[in-house]
């Protein structure tokens, strides 16, 4: 049975397997509707040849389990994972529309503040994986997706955890049948120097992956361009890093360009501790070039409360102030009254 030979299928009793959206060489991924409310999921399905390999089929469950320990909003979504009845593994996530970070790449030159922007949605779904003991180990523009969210453009969705690396103690059995010794797992482009030389690797090795697609995103180019992968591992790890200024004259930033060589730097002790540093950064460049353009901050979206004596200088005149007063006062009397009253009628009747 053919992938494309699910169309048509129901999944789960409500929803039906519309169309494909695409294809890999481990599975593919299908549109599916619930016709009762117009709800759309997607559906990722591997492929049998894949079902019969224990790691792809352990690495799926692995991207399931990891999604559904995370909750942050830049982070794809998943809503069920399991087996149909003819035997086909599924893992049912949030379908969403929009340009992966490649294609934006491909499409020219992208302005600072929206670059960071982006990253600060970045930086903020990668401290809670990281805070979970979850490495994603293959960050790259093609697993970077902007959709539209409540009309608001360049809502980031983090995608593909199926390279996830557990750092918690009670995963360490699964991790070594995943991790195999001297195998290198991520994208040759973006991978960090540690995991290029098959070694232990922490959060810090996804700080560096950022590093790289935003070296890219502000040159126009690569870290390290090379015609082959082995010469682009081994540059991650030797070679020195042309800073971006000299790749892109007049278009990189001092202080971005700090955070590129940071964030890239070979020793990990070297990067920033965590993903809140490298965000803090971000933010600190994002204020000081909202400054220089002389771009407002934006407003709260609480608004400010008023305190009484300011509501009352400017929000009304001193003799409406002083009526309303007099009203509470009024108020509190007779309800003084009322409770004297009421002790007063217990009394006789006792």
């Amino acid at each position: 049975m053919k992938p494309e030979d699910l169309v048509g299928e129901r999944l789960f009793g409500e929803y039906t397997i519309v169309k494909p959206l695409a294809e890999g060489a481990v599975g593919a991924v299908f549109l599916a509707r619930q016709e009762s409310i117009d709800k759309e999921i997607a559906v990722k399905v591997l492929h049998e040849r894949s079902a019969m390999d224990e790691e792809a089929v352990e690495r799926f469950h692995r991207e399931a389990l990891a999604i559904s320990l995370l909750s942050h909003p830049n982070i794809i979504r998943v809503l069920i994972f399991g087996r149909t009845e003819d035997g086909w593994l599924y893992l049912a996530m949030e379908y969403l529309e929009g340009q992966t970070l490649n294609e934006r790449l491909t499409a020219g030159e992208v302005d600072e503040l929206r670059v960071i922007k982006i990253y600060k949605q970045i930086c903020g779904a990668l401290l809670e994986a990281h805070a979970a003991g979850i490495v994603h180990r293959d960050l790259k523009p093609q697993n970077i997706l902007l959709t539209k969210h409540r009309g608001e453009e360049d809502y980031v969705k983090i995608l593909d955890f199926g390279m996830a690396k557990f750092t918690q103690p009670e995963t360490e059995e699964a991790q070594r049948r995943l991790s195999k010794t001297g195998i290198v797992y991520g994208t040759p482009a973006y991978l960090s120097p540690e995991q290029a030389q098959a070694l232990e690797i922490d959060h810090r090795a996804d700080l560096y992956s950022l590093g790289a697609i935003l070296y890219e995103l502000v040159t126009g180019r690569l870290p390290f361009p090379a015609d082959t992968a082995p010469k682009m591992l081994s540059s991650h790890v030797h070679e020195a890093l042309v800073p971006p200024s000299e790749v892109a004259p007049g278009k990189v930033s001092e202080a971005m360009e700090m955070i590129i060589m940071r964030a890239m730097a070979k020793n990990p002790k070297d990067r920033y501790p965590s993903a809140r540093e490298m965000l803090a950064a971000l933010k600190e460049r994002e204020e000081a070039l909202m400054s220089s353009r002389g771009v407002p901050e934006a407003p709260p979206t609480v608004p400010a409360i008023r305190a009484p004596e300011a509501a009352g200088e400017e929000g009304m005149s001193p003799e409406l102030t002083k009526l309303l007063i007099a009203a509470a006062m009024g108020a509190g009397v007779m309800f003084v009254a009322m409770v004297l009253l009421i002790v007063v009628v217990v009394v006789i009747r006792g």
